[in-house]
Order: structure tokens, then sequence, then C-alpha cells
């Protein structure tokens, strides 16, 4: 059988010779930091805490003095709580928002400790404790005030557990690292606190075990620790470097001192001198570097931090763009029905001058209508709120009714829009027939503007399990950079800012987002300036349905890269 007496003196001095270690290296890695001297003074708390518990229950022979170490140690470890609660304040760096919680929690603590200590409030009286028929000592019997002093406690750490969890979600990823270790330790303390001083002692009225609830400050002792070493919380590699270079200039001081001749004096000395010059040097070197890894990580954080308010802002200039975009369709619709009823002599005859005003001015709604719909498009494309409502359907009649609507804008420019319909039948395609039809009006609309002559040719044939549309022109054409551009938001070329200064640069990119939605493809390519575009779309014959599901969720932000003609 295990004996209980060296297994507890052995866990005892663990746990002192740990926590006493831990509290030396923080706080003498900075003394001036408040982080530091909270965190030295929660701990030797809670070592006190523990170390009392201890001798408490191992003074059989001397009731008197263990009952008055029982209730001390109740004291000091409610005590625990003021510093507990001040340390996780500073260690997430926030400020206190609640002012009067920490008057609370201070004065609370105060009046339980003075209670606990020097009245039966927490312990009446020692009483003997056995496991498995062998003594283990003695055991405080607890007081009528246990409920107030365990719900006093456990308020206090829940409140902290909660505060850190709160802060750990709303962190950016350098900041979480930091609190995770932190919170980890809480949790394991507050459980085991729970099951072996509340639930045992307090309500079962087995007391024999609440000092393994104390030793579970290890768990938050251990935490913090592998927090410091692993994140440099509080410098430690700072005094690590001072302990070893001191030992090893100590050790060479007394190789000194033990010379016997001038000779030995002289080179050992020198080699003192020199080591202490390089030793200097190396925590000079150190604290530059710590410096430099602090500022990083705080630029790191703020950058993160950035980043997030920047998708935020970007997030709601999308959503304005969204109700901007749908708020002015209805005026726009509504101008260019009366500018029609007016142009075609419904309120009376018009003059010719006033006829070429009102068509200006008819072109001017018609554009500014087509930009809504654009940034409306946009806009739901980037908040993922795409309706897509694929069917089978015939991608010739789809292009012949396109063309078709097209013809007068072409014969305004004098050009040749012509759609060569393949000879064999073509497959029915599942297809969003709104989509496909923006695409193929978005391409068009962008050939008809800028070419000046010649003509926009339009072929369809079918590639096995896919079919493609080549879109030809006689345009300005297109320079390596500016097809690698294209397809990307707000993006235009040469051309465009040349012959159509009005244009926003957000119509191919609309279509390449619905060519993606339908799992195709979509690039251009030119010989060059002068030279004319070709326009590729690739459509396959069947939806993956398992895919599709998947973009509607999380809609994916497309580049404009070029894709090459396979």
């Amino acid at each position: 059988m295990i004996d209980f007496f060296f297994l507890n003196k052995i866990l005892i001095i663990l746990v002192e010779a740990f926590g006493s270690y831990l509290v030396f290296w923080v706080y003498f890695a900075n003394r001036k930091a408040k982080t530091n001297r909270l965190f030295s003074l929660m701990m030797l708390f809670a070592l006190l805490w523990i170390a009392l518990c201890y001798f408490s229950g191992t003074l059989v022979n001397d009731l008197g003095l263990s009952l008055f170490l029982a209730r001390l140690a109740y004291g000091i470890a409610i005590l625990f709580m003021i510093p507990f609660y001040f340390f996780s304040i500073s260690f997430i760096g926030e400020k206190e928002r609640l002012p009067y919680l920490k008057i609370i929690i201070s004065t609370g603590s105060l009046i339980l400790a003075w209670l606990s200590t020097f009245s039966d409030f927490m312990a009446k009286e020692m009483i003997p404790a056995t496991l498995g028929g062998t003594s283990i000592g003695v055991v405080p019997a607890l007081g009528r005030g246990k409920f107030f002093w365990f719900g006093f406690a456990f308020f206090v750490a829940l409140f902290i557990l909660f505060r850190l969890t709160k802060r750990y979600l709303k962190s950016v990823e350098a900041e979480k690292t930091k609190l995770q270790y932190f919170l980890l330790g809480i949790l394991i303390f507050v459980i085991a606190t729970i099951i072996f001083n509340i639930i045992l002692a307090s309500w079962v009225g087995d007391a024999r075990y609440y000092q393994f609830g104390n030793y579970s400050a290890i768990f938050l002792l251990a935490f913090t620790a592998y927090a410091i070493v692993k994140r440099h919380l509080f410098g430690i590699k700072v005094v690590l470097t001072q302990l070893l270079v001191g030992l090893i200039a100590v050790l060479l001081l007394v190789n000194v001192v033990g010379s016997e001749t001038p000779f030995e004096y002289i080179w050992k000395g020198s080699l003192l001198v020199v080591f202490l010059l390089f030793g200097y040097l190396l925590i000079k070197s150190i604290l530059r570097e710590i410096k430099q890894k602090e500022e990083f990580e705080k630029m790191t954080v703020s950058l993160q931090k950035a980043n997030v308010k920047l998708k935020r802002l970007d997030a709601t200039k999308t959503e304005f763009i969204a109700v901007a975009s749908h708020q002015l369709r209805t005026p726009l619709t509504a101008i260019r029905g009366y500018i029609s009823l007016v142009r075609h002599d419904h309120y009376g005859h018009i003059p010719k001058k006033a006829q070429d005003a009102l068509r200006l001015v008819y072109q001017a709604s018609l554009r500014l209508l087509n930009l809504s719909n654009r940034l409306l498009d946009v806009s739901r494309i980037q908040l993922g709120k795409i309706s897509f409502n694929p069917q089978p359907v015939s991608l010739v009649d789809i292009i012949s009714s396109v063309v078709q609507e097209l013809q007068i804008q072409a014969k305004e420019k004098k050009l040749k829009l012509v759609f060569e319909k393949p000879d064999q039948k073509m497959p029915l395609l599942s297809l969003d027939v709104g989509k496909i039809r923006q695409v193929l009006l978005n391409i068009l609309d962008n050939d008809l503007k800028y070419t000046q002559k010649g003509g926009i040719t339009i072929y369809l044939r079918s590639l096995g399990g896919k079919v493609r549309i080549k879109i030809q022109d006689t345009g300005m054409g297109m320079t390596p950079e500016e097809l690698g551009k294209i397809f990307k938001s707000f993006s235009r070329g040469d051309a465009g800012m040349a012959f159509h200064s009005a244009g926003a640069g957000l119509g191919l990119y609309v279509a390449k987002k619905f060519v993606d939605l339908h799992h195709g493809r979509i690039w251009a390519t030119s010989p060059g300036k002068g030279r004319g575009s070709v326009f590729w779309i690739e459509l396959p014959l069947r939806l993956d349905q398992a895919k599709l599901k998947k973009d509607l969720k999380s809609f994916p932000e497309g580049g404009g890269e070029k894709i090459p003609q396979k």
C-alpha cells in the first residue's frame, strides 16, 4: 500500500520547490513590470496556503497549533483571490471596466480572511482522518461559513475564467497563444477545487482529500510557466543568461583567487575580464533581441487587428453598395420609362433638338441602371448571397436572343454582330439562364464599346463533356499585362479608358464569377494591340451538385489570371 505521508511529502516538496523557483524567475526577470509583481505575489500566496495546509494536517500531537494553521491557510487562500484577480486583468492588458468589482473582491476577501483566521467560520476543529484503515493525519471539520467562503471563491474564479475566455475568443492569433495556457491552468485548478474542496469536503463532509484540491494549483503554476517560457512573456531568457554568466564568473573568480603565481593571477584575471566583457555583450544582445521580438509581436497583433477591422469595413462597404444599388434601380427604371414615353410623343410633339437631348439622357440613364445592376451583382457575390437556379436549356437559344437584343446597338455603330450557329445539334446544358445571359451581354457589350470597325463573331461547338463559346472581335486588342487583369473588379484596359471613359470595369469581373459558379472557365487572348481579341467560355454539360452546394455556401473570390487555351 502506498505510504500516504510519504506521497504527501513528495508532492509538497515538488510543489513548493517548483513554485519558489518560478516566483524567483518571474520577479527578477522584470521587477518593474506590474504583471511580474502580481504573478509573484499570487504564487507566494498559493505556496504559503499549500504549505500551511500540509503542516496543519501533520501536527497530530498539537491540535491547537494544527487548528490555527488550518484557519490561517483558509485566510491566506481567500486572500489569494485579490492578486489572482488583478493579475488576470494585467495579463490580458485590459483596463478595469468594472471599478466597483475590485473593491468588492478586495473587501470581501479581507473580511473572509479575518473571519477564517480568527474564528471557527471555516475550521471548527481538527479531527483524525483515515484512508483504508490507516491514519493520514488530521483534517479540519468545516464550520458554518463554508458555503459563503467557497461561494465567494467560486464566483471570483469563474468570473476570471469567463473574462479570459471572452477575451480569448475575440483575440487575434498571437494573443490567443498567450492566453490559452493560462486559461487551461485556471480551468483545471477550478475543476479540481470544485471536486476536492467543495463537493467532497463541503457537501459530502469528507475532508480527507482536500489537500489534493490545493495541490491542483500546480497546474496553474505549470501552464503559466509554460506560457512564460514558450512565449517569453516575462523575459525569462534574460534571467537565465544572467544566472549562467554570473555562475561562470563566480567560478572564474574563485579560480583567480586560488592562483599561486603572479603569472597565474595575470592570465586567469585577464580571462575573467574578457569573459565579463563578452558576457555583458551577450546579455545586451539578448535584451536587444527580446525588444525586437516584442516590437515585432506588437506589430503583428496591430496588423491582425487592423486586418480584422478592414474586413469588417469592407463588408460594411459591400452591404452599403448593395443597398444603394438596389435603391437606385427603382427611380432609374421610372426615369427610363418616362423618357421613353416623352420621346414617343405620348405627352405631345417634341422638337428634334429636344429629341436628341432626351436620347442622350435615356442612354445615360441606361448606363446608370447597368452600373447599378453590376454593382448589385458584385456586392451579392462578395457577400455570398448569390442565387443560382440551373435548368436544362439550349445554349443556342440563349446566344441567339442576346445577339438579337444587341443588334440595334451594333447597327448604330455600323458593326456586324454575327452568330455562326453550329452545324450539329447541341446538347442541353444545366445553366442559370439569367446569369449566362448576363455573361454574354457583358462580354458583347464590352466588345461593341471598344470595337470601332469590323464586327463581332460568335462561335459555338461541342467538346465531349463540355461546350466552348468563342467571341472574336476586330477591336483594339490587348497587351499581355491587360489580359492578366481584365477579369478583376474595377480593372480596365487602355482601350477602355480611351474609347469609353464612363465604364467601371465590373462587367468582365461579374462574367467570370458567374462562369466560375457554373464550374466553367473564361479567359481572353489577343495577338496584340490593334489586332482584335478573342473571349473564350467553356461550360460543362452537367454540374457537380456537391461542388455547387459548397460553392454557394462560400462563393470564391477569384482573380483575373489569364487561362491559356487548351
